[in-house]
């Protein structure tokens, strides 16, 4: 009787410890959430007659930081952790501005948009990523959270006001499985961006739009976007690559949101770790590059970069070009693939 009392108490004080961290848990997301999100007006303002007026754009997803890719598993092409990721994020900031105020010249920018695209972390949705990722991801979230809002602090003081429409990738969900129900809401990406959201909330010039959806449409002057994360399409290992499944994802969202007067121009997408710019289509690179995934499963070799554009009040969509995010001391690439090679023969 007494072991039976002990073993109901003991379950008791685990449950009301339980409760608690719950609700602490509760109050932390309350506050983080408690950021103001507002659409900027200058999205869609019209440029003064005669003014060379442009907004750029730099999609930022698939960092998968503190994920660690090891060199000789991928026969010497990429690698990847703590350290190269820090670099290469640094690096993607400062190529953002060096490409639209050294390259690109004439222009007057309105501002700057910088979609985050989702798989921002790799997560826990698989056994391998635990074991081998650099930090748990509560570390992950808590040890990244400065280093990003310092980049977007960066972009708001060169070009005056920055927006991030916010989508959650597949990564950044805790089940195995993916799901429908509370998709973004139950996402660790999404949790990251309302903690951005509330670090950077007292800087002016700053605003979030942070999807409760998988998507999430926004309005450069009268340019319409569609930002999603991309692992809703299926298939890309045929022939056609990506063109098969991208193009009857493309035409099944588009037909869904013209049902509710919601048209797009261009739908951009992160997932594939595979930058393209097709007709109506912008899909992003990664910031990890190539990993053993992609190795094992025979994918194109893809250096780490990100899609950068140009978007004017007249022609919409113009200049696009890649973010070279990889910095020139980096050991593993691909000119590095040769080191792989066991070389026999010779002289004597």
């Amino acid at each position: 009787m007494r072991r039976q009392t002990a073993a109901i108490r003991k379950e008791r004080d685990m449950l009301l410890q339980e409760r608690d961290r719950l609700r602490q848990g509760e109050e932390f997301a309350r506050m983080v959430r408690g950021a103001q999100m507002d659409v900027p007006r200058w999205l869609t303002k019209s440029p003064r007659r005669g003014e060379k007026s442009a907004i750029p754009t730099a999609i930022l997803s698939d960092l998968h930081l503190d994920e660690v890719v090891y060199p000789a598993q991928v026969n010497y092409v990429n690698a990847y952790n703590r350290e190269i990721a820090e670099k290469r994020l640094q690096n993607f900031f400062n190529n953002v501005v060096e490409l639209s105020r050294d390259y690109l010249h004439g222009l007057t920018y309105e501002g700057m948009v910088l979609p985050l695209g989702g798989d921002i972390f790799s997560g826990i949705i698989h056994e391998e990523l635990v074991e081998s990722n650099a930090a748990t991801i509560f570390e992950s979230l808590l040890y990244w959270a400065e280093p990003m809002a310092s980049g977007i602090r960066h972009l708001r003081d060169v070009f005056g006001r920055v927006f991030l429409p916010c989508v959650v990738g597949n990564h950044g969900r805790r089940q195995r499985k993916p799901h429908a129900k509370n998709r973004a809401q139950d996402n660790f990406d999404y949790f990251f961006y309302h903690l951005l959201a509330k670090l950077l909330s007292a800087e002016k010039g700053i605003t979030f739009a942070i999807s409760e959806a998988a998507d999430q449409p926004y309005v450069i002057y009268s340019t319409r976007y569609l930002l999603t994360h991309g692992d809703q399409f299926r298939g890309g290992s045929g022939i056609a690559g990506l063109l098969s499944p991208l193009m009857i994802g493309d035409a099944r969202k588009r037909q869904r949101e013209q049902a509710v007067s919601r048209p797009y121009d261009y739908m951009i997408m992160g997932h594939w770790h595979q930058l393209s710019f097709l007709r109506n289509l912008i899909v992003n690179g990664s910031l990890k590059g190539y990993d053993e995934y992609a190795y094992i499963s025979n994918f194109h070799y893809e250096p780490p970069r990100q899609a950068f554009w140009i978007t004017d009040a007249k022609h919409g969509v113009t200049i696009q070009a890649p973010i070279h995010v990889a910095s020139d001391d980096e050991d593993y690439s691909a000119s590095a693939g040769s080191k792989a090679v066991v070389r026999m023969g010779g002289e004597a």
